[in-house]
């Protein structure tokens, strides 16, 4: 191989490398949003969600019979 052929090789690879690393059009420009994870404690009920982030020097609470809601961790898994 001579040495003109190689670099001649060496630059159609660093050109095919740099258009790859091109932009799609098809994708349109700008930051990607991404939604916040829902709280663990908003699916436990009505008014847990609220108790849990209670200041803990606040008034204490009675439960109702909506605020906590029974768990069954083998039909609904809770994602931690």
């Amino acid at each position: 191989m001579s040495k003109s052929f190689r670099n001649i090789a060496i630059v159609a690879l660093l050109a095919g490398t740099l258009s790859a690393c091109g932009s799609d059009t098809k994708t349109p420009g700008g930051p990607v949003v991404v939604p916040p994870a829902a709280k663990v404690e908003d699916g436990f009920g009505a008014n847990f969600a609220t108790a849990f982030r209670a200041d803990p020097n606040s008034i204490a609470k009675d439960p109702v019979p909506g605020d906590i809601i029974p768990l069954d961790l083998t039909k609904h898994a809770v994602p931690i």
